[in-house]
């Protein structure tokens, strides 16, 4: 053993030396409950089936999982030795967000890996987010310029005068925590993702699948642009009137559609026949929620006019109807990819 590198609700991991082998590995060690081993077993399985298609992890990006054993009464994983997450290296650089040549890197890798999951092994990762992500690299950042400085006025003030921005020795990545990855024909829990990643189709209890996962790219990629979370709430009702306000009302099809007990939650007829609207503001739990949605800006307001592909391809992922979001291989072939960004 090494070091600690990180604890979680599941145990911990730690960096090792495999001495038979020469290399540094990641080892994720299973706190002694039951449910836990259960599922880093189901984990395992699934990156079992993955590395079989996949060996070195090309087309995936998945982290490579080398071996698993039991330590006394410790489920362990063993996989290669990897950088820290994108999250990580976002609070690192007091959260100025990533330039936008790295993000659009991060973005091609996550959609071939989406594209191939899905394609070639028919599964959906369903908990993709910041922390889910490392980089691939182990080599210390490089201090850089950084002359875009996003999010709120308060966030733009504490980072005058902080530390040295710092970028990523490569823009390489590896996705992380396939424990609830999903299989086409296995059965799809109703509620998924981490809340701030989670389409409005789940929330509407509308039922989901791969596209879902793109949704979840949109955030992410907004994320690591802002330094911010594109949707900051814990509530349903909120959270559906904040995807309003960032990118456009809720088809009233998809609110017809949702079933009876959430229509009584979060929908009103408008007054227009036949048509349905999130009841919002009405419904707002109280008037700082009103507030919070009422100052969310815009997509287009959160991006740099020089960034306008950038604000097009996130606004195509973050398509609130799913019959009409892409699919990764129609991602991956938007025209923001052809774009050359120096910053």
């Amino acid at each position: 053993m090494v070091k600690l590198l990180g604890d979680g609700t599941f145990g911990r991991v730690l960096l090792g030396t495999d001495q038979q082998n020469n290399r540094q590995v990641a080892i994720k060690v299973i706190r002694d409950v039951k449910r836990y081993a259960e599922n880093a077993k189901i984990e395992a399985n699934i990156l079992k089936d993955i590395r079989r298609v996949d060996p070195e992890g090309l087309c995936s990006r998945s982290a490579i999982m080398y071996d698993t054993f039991f330590h006394e009464r410790h489920y362990c994983l063993v996989f290669e030795a990897l950088g820290c997450s994108l999250y990580d290296f976002l609070k690192r650089n007091n959260f100025r967000g990533f330039w936008l040549q790295d993000i659009q890197s991060f973005a091609e890798q996550m959609l071939e890996s989406l594209r191939f999951l899905y394609t070639v092994l028919q599964m959906t990762h369903t908990d993709l987010k910041p922390e889910n992500i490392l980089l691939q690299t182990t080599d210390p950042p490089r201090p850089a310029e950084f002359s875009r400085e996003c999010g709120k006025e308060g966030r733009k003030a504490k980072n005058r005068g902080s530390h040295a921005y710092m970028r990523p020795a490569s823009s390489q990545i590896r996705l992380i925590d396939f424990g609830n990855a999903t299989y086409k024909d296995e059965h799809h829990s109703s509620i998924i993702n981490t809340r701030q990643y989670r389409g409005p189709e789940v929330i509407l209890s509308l039922g989901w699948d791969a596209r879902s996962d793109i949704w979840s790219v949109g955030c992410i990629l907004m994320e690591l642009y802002t330094g911010e979370l594109l949707f900051g709430t814990h509530e349903n009702l909120e959270h559906l009137a904040l995807m309003e306000r960032v990118l456009e009302p809720l088809p009233s099809s998809m609110l017809a559609s949702a079933p009876k007990g959430v229509r009584d939650k979060y929908v009103l007829p408008s007054s227009s026949a036949g048509q349905l609207v999130l009841n919002w503001p009405g419904g707002a739990s109280s008037s700082s929620s009103e507030r919070h949605v009422r100052q969310q800006r815009s997509l287009s307001e959160l991006i740099a006019p020089s960034h306008r592909h950038f604000a097009e391809f996130t606004g195509h992922l973050l398509t609130l109807d799913p019959a009409k979001r892409p699919q990764a291989a129609e991602a991956r072939r938007h025209g923001f990819f052809c774009q050359y960004y120096p910053d």
